[in-house]
């Protein structure tokens, strides 16, 4: 049996990848480990989003390199997509494979198994991919590249045009991770407010959505589907009354702003302006009052002024907002952004930065004390000497006391204070919640 250390980083379709080359590794010929002091190869999923993610990538090979001199390793993701010789010229790097090819992959840590003996043992049920590599929550890949061409972002050239896993695959693949024992799954993709346009005949987002949710209310599973990030001008009627109609579907809403400033929407190429995104969340939260809505700010994007600075600062904190990802920009090679000559100082990208992720913190503090006193549904999802570790429906943090619940259960819990950035809280017997 072939010992595989799993690192993956970046975003949740990263997640999606590794978990589909994972399910392609039988059970009996394969062990996922967490210590990489245990495992005879390792697979590095990687991103290449900013320099700091490939930073992240150097970093991680060198540790490995440092620590476990003789531990081969595999790089796939985006960022292998663009290796240009950074990442192969360590010494531990044996194979570089670009994303989206799980086949490439499985096959090659087959070259490296077959020298062992092969095992007899064959089992009926395969464990799930997930759960092997230390997740509760099951992330599905609907669809993958992107079309839109962002200037600063590197992804199309990375992920490709954009392209959709048909419903009928989809709803395979559910079956199955609810077979396996989870209550929770994320659809997530490049584009996923795209989901559908590539297909003939044409389908989207709201139908997939319904179909999921109507199949998951039959299933009498009590499982829960939760939505990742969808671009603003992708909230449709449509879609938010599909939400509306399902309380399976998460409250969990995160909508990527980039920037609040007009002029440097238009040189980002972001199909929206300013008060077309401010119309967009204000919508959600009357609609969905308790949800958790979210947003992304890219800081010190070229030409960005003072004063766009403060317009964006300012539209963040006038917006019913629950929490904030601030990024620095990082000019990436091959984008429209990292041919613009007029750069903001990396100073004052970090004061910047530092303002508007106090504006989030605020944010979110208001965020989790709205919560306490209610009910709140839980997905239990660790287990330790000081309790049960777990999220919300809207995402909320919690430790659970006093609870021997399953790992991997969602369980009714009210919230009763906050520590240390959680919200505490113990099983009630409530049916009813609260945080929907």
């Amino acid at each position: 049996m072939l010992k595989v250390y799993t690192h993956s980083l970046g975003c949740k379709v990263n997640l999606a990848d590794l978990a589909t080359i994972v399910n392609g590794l039988p059970d009996h010929q394969y062990q996922i480990v967490s210590d990489a002091a245990q495992a005879q190869i390792a697979l590095l999923n990687t991103c290449t989003v900013t320099h700091r993610a490939d930073r992240d990538v150097r970093k991680i090979l060198g540790a490995l390199g440092r620590d476990h001199p003789n531990l081969p390793v595999i790089l796939t993701g985006c960022a292998a997509k663009l290796d240009q010789g950074q990442f192969s010229a360590f010494a531990n790097v044996k194979q570089v494979i670009g994303p989206s090819q799980p086949e490439a992959v499985a096959k090659s840590l087959g070259d490296w198994a077959r020298s062992l003996a092969p095992t007899k043992e064959h089992r009926q049920r395969q464990a799930s991919p997930y759960v092997r590599i230390g997740r509760r929550r099951a992330f599905i890949k609907v669809q993958d590249g992107c079309n839109a061409h962002c200037a600063y972002c590197v992804i199309p050239q990375v992920r490709g045009r954009e392209r959709s896993v048909t419903p009928e695959q989809l709803l395979d693949q559910l079956e199955r991770l609810l077979d396996q024992g989870h209550h929770e799954f994320v659809l997530c993709g490049i584009h996923l407010g795209r989901y559908g346009t590539d297909q003939k005949p044409k389908t989207d987002l709201p139908s997939l959505l319904d179909t999921m949710a109507e199949w998951m209310g039959d299933s009498k599973s009590g499982a829960r589907l939760r939505l990742s990030s969808i671009e603003p001008m992708e909230w449709s009627e449509s879609l938010r009354q599909v939400i509306a109609k399902h309380d399976c579907i998460c409250r969990h809403f995160h909508v990527p702003m980039q920037s609040g400033d007009d002029a440097v929407l238009r040189a980002m190429r972001r199909p929206y302006g300013r008060q077309q995104f401010a119309e967009v969340i204000e919508t959600l939260r009357a609609q969905f009052p308790m949800a958790a809505l979210g947003t992304d700010v890219l800081v010190g994007f070229p030409g960005e002024s003072n004063q766009a600075a403060q317009n964006t600062q300012a539209l963040v904190e006038a917006l019913p907002l629950s929490y904030l990802h601030v990024f620095p920009f990082s000019a990436r090679q091959g984008t429209d952004a990292a041919k613009m000559t007029n750069p903001v100082p990396p100073t004052e990208i970090k004061q910047r930065a530092a303002a508007l992720r106090q504006v989030g913190k605020k944010q979110w503090d208001h965020f989790l004390r709205a919560a306490c006193g209610k009910t709140h549904r839980v997905l239990v999802e660790k287990s330790g000497a000081d309790g049960l570790r777990g999220r919300s429906a809207s995402y909320l943090p919690f430790r659970i006391v006093d609870c021997q619940c399953p790992v991997g259960e969602i369980v009714s819990v009210r919230a009763e204070r906050i520590e240390d950035g959680r919200l505490l809280g113990q099983v009630s017997d409530l049916a009813e919640k609260d945080e929907a």
